[in-house]
């Protein structure tokens, strides 16, 4: 988690790495991806979320990484598989409504640290 934030902010949390899904070295992950939106007037703060929370539209966060599934050549495919945490997150001192969307994500691994 970041020490401090500006809303609306998009990070990566924590990661669920499954080696060896294959005699190749394919590794398929789950990744965390958390958004957090200003909790200044309940009301709009809460319908800002539902706007990421979409499957599709301009700001949903789903459409955004399976527009581009491969991400630019870094792993073969993710799947945006749900939404979950509608709830509020605290960084620092400051509260935010947010919430997650777990990222599978398929790849080798490359060896690179």
């Amino acid at each position: 988690m970041p020490d401090s934030v500006e809303p609306p902010h998009l990070y990566v949390g924590e990661w669920v790495i499954n080696y060896d899904q294959s005699f190749g070295g394919l590794v398929d992950a789950e990744v965390l991806v958390r958004l957090l939106v200003s909790r200044a007037d309940d009301r709009s703060g809460q319908a800002r979320l539902q706007q990421f929370m979409r499957p599709a539209g301009p700001v949903s966060v789903k459409a955004a990484f399976e527009a581009e599934p491969t991400l630019g050549g870094q792993v073969h495919d993710l799947h945006v598989r749900r939404f979950q945490g509608h709830r509020l997150y605290r960084v620092g001192d400051v509260t935010f409504y947010g919430g997650e969307w777990p990222v599978r994500v398929i790849g080798f691994d490359s060896g690179e640290g």
